[in-house]
């Protein structure tokens, strides 16, 4: 099986790519890690996709902009995200899986950012 991540996406729309351990305490710790609080929530967004938040984070959290614009891209009401996101995959099961690094760039690119394309490593 390919390698499997998690995309975290800060207020400040700074984001990353970290590694996914999925059916594993470490996967959820993760998440906590990430967001930062003991109330986590999760939407799912799309039938492969979901996004966990801070479940408090409207509470004086920041606005998390590229959030905001994926949640957009797929819901049929439109509302601001606040704090940390973290976006991990379904599978056709409904538990909780990493997400392929097209799967990550495609989110970012949902929100209107590019990302380079890294080159595979060359063999001399």
């Amino acid at each position: 099986m390919s390698a499997r991540f998690a995309l975290v996406i800060h207020p400040d729309a700074s984001f990353k790519v970290t590694e996914w351990e999925a059916d594993t305490p470490a996967g959820l710790d993760t998440i906590y890690r990430e967001i930062d609080s003991p109330n986590i929530g999760v939407i799912d967004i799309a039938p492969d996709i979901s996004m966990w938040l801070d479940d408090d984070g409207n509470n004086g959290g920041a606005t998390n902009t590229i959030a905001t614009a994926i949640y957009a891209a797929t819901a049929p009401t439109p509302r601001k995200q606040y704090g940390t996101a973290v976006f991990t995959g379904i599978d056709p099961q409904g538990d909780t899986t990493g997400l392929t690094r097209d799967r990550c760039v495609a989110l970012l690119e949902t929100a209107g950012i590019i990302t380079p394309q890294i080159p595979h490593p060359r063999a001399k």
